[in-house]
């Protein structure tokens, strides 16, 4: 059975489904699991109609072998294979700018090694890729912290429900004002997990941060800011070395 979740197609074989089952207008996958005690991941499908989810639910049930309750299990989610992953919009463009941004790059360093510049030509392409990990940083950290920062003031606070989990993480489950459901992953937390969310974009939400993790994403953004900065400033200052000859 394939089955497509945040923008990935998973294929996960009959013998690691433990049961569906259909409710209002949601349709669950459960998973095997192989330890007691511990809750099987389950993979929830929301907005369906009733028609689709009774027969979806009664076509997989319908193949799955019957097992006694004491019978060993494996654990459903080592199981699942990725197939493919989709492509949007935003990973098109994310690429494009760093495909552009390589281009400038180049160009700047065939310039400078036709001109002669003032460094060893391998001198700016680590420049340029130390800037680059501090973009990466800036980026990733800078974002996080801000959302930290500005969505529980500014944003809508809401009690995420743990929905299943991965071979990594805890995958949470919250449903906007419109009724949308979202997914939040989430490495810690409980079976409930505080979120906030930004209402005009609501599957860009935050887990509340702690002072200290406040600090330590502050201190690294403004590291990631000094690397960009100085391979940059670096990258440019032998270009213009190069052009005034």
């Amino acid at each position: 059975m394939e089955w497509e979740q945040d923008g990935r197609t998973l294929r996960i074989p009959l013998e690691g489904i433990e049961e569906v089952r259909g409710l209002d207008r949601a349709i669950e996958v459960v998973l095997t699991s192989a330890r007691v005690g511990r809750p099987a991941a389950v993979y929830a499908l929301h907005g369906a109609g009733a028609p689709a989810v009774a027969a979806f639910s009664a076509a997989v049930q319908a193949r799955l072998r019957e097992r006694a309750p004491d019978r060993p299990r494996a654990d459903g989610e080592d199981l699942v294979v990725t197939v493919s992953v989709r492509t949007g919009r935003r990973p098109v463009r994310r690429a494009s700018a760093i495909a552009a941004a390589i281009a400038v790059c180049v160009a700047i360093d065939v310039t400078v090694w036709l001109l002669g510049g003032s460094q060893p030509v391998v001198a700016l392409p680590l420049a340029q890729l130390f800037a680059a990990a501090g973009v990466f940083i800036l980026t990733f950290l800078g974002r996080g912290l801000y959302d930290g920062r500005r969505l529980p003031k500014h944003g809508i606070t809401v009690l995420a429900e743990l929905d299943h989990y991965t071979h990594n993480t805890k995958v949470y489950r919250y449903t906007d004002l419109d009724g949308d459901v979202h997914y939040y992953r989430e490495a810690t937390g409980g079976q409930q997990l505080e979120l906030s969310y930004d209402p005009r974009r609501p599957s860009r939400a935050v887990a509340r941060l702690s002072p200290y993790m406040q600090v330590m994403m502050a201190l690294m953004t403004l590291v990631g800011l000094a690397m960009a900065c100085a391979g940059a400033g670096f990258t440019f200052h032998e270009l213009a070395v190069a052009l005034r000859g």
